[in-house]
């Protein structure tokens, strides 16, 4: 006859000391939690004045407004008519990321409203990433910086410049 009790006491007993070897284990403790804290953070540190330069991106154009090729030629993009062709690129190595702009980019922007550009980036390296996402980040800062001072109106170079 089977009896429940007993089992869960055993399978209690066993699972005690099968924890106990693993934990006695040197490498099981590297492996499990050495490498998964240590290897992020060894990769950063390597890995953290390193720049690539030129990466391909692919850029979908869903406004179409001057604006919006303001945006694509400072980020200086190749031009995709729909994310499905970006991601052809991606997927032969012919473009490293692809940034998609939004149909309301040029409506946004006129109301004083925040636009969100999305950005995709291959993961099989993380300078591409890295790449890709400061790209956008330095061209929507720009962006950000000459429509403050057009916004502000009546100053001075100067100031035009401070700002």
């Amino acid at each position: 006859m089977f009896n429940f009790r007993q089992s869960l006491s055993d399978f209690n007993y066993i699972f005690r000391e099968e924890l106990k070897t693993i934990l006695r284990d040197k490498g099981v403790i590297i492996f499990f939690f050495l490498v998964p804290l240590g290897y992020p953070l060894l990769y950063t540190f390597i890995y953290t004045n390193e720049v690539v330069r030129e990466v391909p991106i692919a850029v979908v154009d869903n406004c179409r407004s001057t604006q919006s090729r303001t945006y694509l030629r400072h980020l200086d993009a190749s031009y995709c008519a729909n994310m499905s062709e970006a991601k052809s690129l991606i997927k032969h190595r012919e473009a490293y990321g692809a940034v998609s702009i939004p149909r309301d980019f040029t409506d946004r922007l006129n109301k004083g409203e925040q636009v969100y550009v999305s950005a995709f980036a291959d993961m099989s390296g993380m300078l591409y990433y890295k790449s890709v996402l400061t790209a956008n980040t330095n061209v929507s800062l720009a962006m950000n910086a000459d429509i403050k001072v057009k916004r502000a109106g009546g100053t001075t170079a100067q100031q035009d410049l401070v700002a």
